[in-house]
Order: C-alpha cells, then sequence, then structure tokens
C-alpha cells in the first residue's frame, strides 16, 4: 500500500507542477490520508501450523527423497564399471 502511495502522491505533486520530495505536498496529502482513511489498516492474518496428517509428510518426504538421493549417489560412486 505504501508503494501505491508514495507513487500516486509523486503524481499529484507532478500534475500541480511542484517538485518531489516536496515536505509541503507531502505533508499536505499525509494529513488527508490521515484524516480520512484513519482506520485502512488490514486486519492480520493469524498463521497456524496444519493438521498432523498433513504437516507429517510435508517433513518426512523431504527427508526420505535427501536420504535416498544420498544412497544413490554413494551406491553408484562404489560401482566403478557404470561410470566407465
Amino acid at each position: 500500500y505504501y508503494n501505491n502511495f508514495i507513487l500516486c502522491t509523486e503524481h499529484k505533486v507532478s500534475t500541480a507542477k511542484c517538485f518531489w520530495p516536496n515536505p509541503l505536498a507531502e505533508g499536505f496529502i499525509t494529513g488527508i490520508h490521515r484524516q480520512f482513511f484513519t482506520n485502512c489498516t488490514s486486519d492480520k492474518v493469524h498463521w497456524e501450523d496444519p493438521p498432523d496428517k498433513i504437516l507429517v509428510p510435508l517433513i518426512f518426504v523431504p527427508i526420505l527423497l535427501t536420504v535416498a538421493m544420498v544412497g544413490l549417489v554413494v551406491w553408484y560412486s562404489k560401482r566403478s564399471d557404470i561410470l566407465v
């Protein structure tokens, strides 16, 4: 939201043929925003863990794949006839 606010402020100030950054224009626009949009904050999202039946596979599948890949690399590196 802040980036859009700054872009809008820059556009309006340049339309009024003022330079940017302009403390007077910024104070005016910020004052209007504070007066009319004091309650424009968005609700914070409350994060929580997924259920255990979803969380356990999400943890163990990458662990098992990592162990399997390490095992395959070790197994192939011990078999020198495949590398030739």
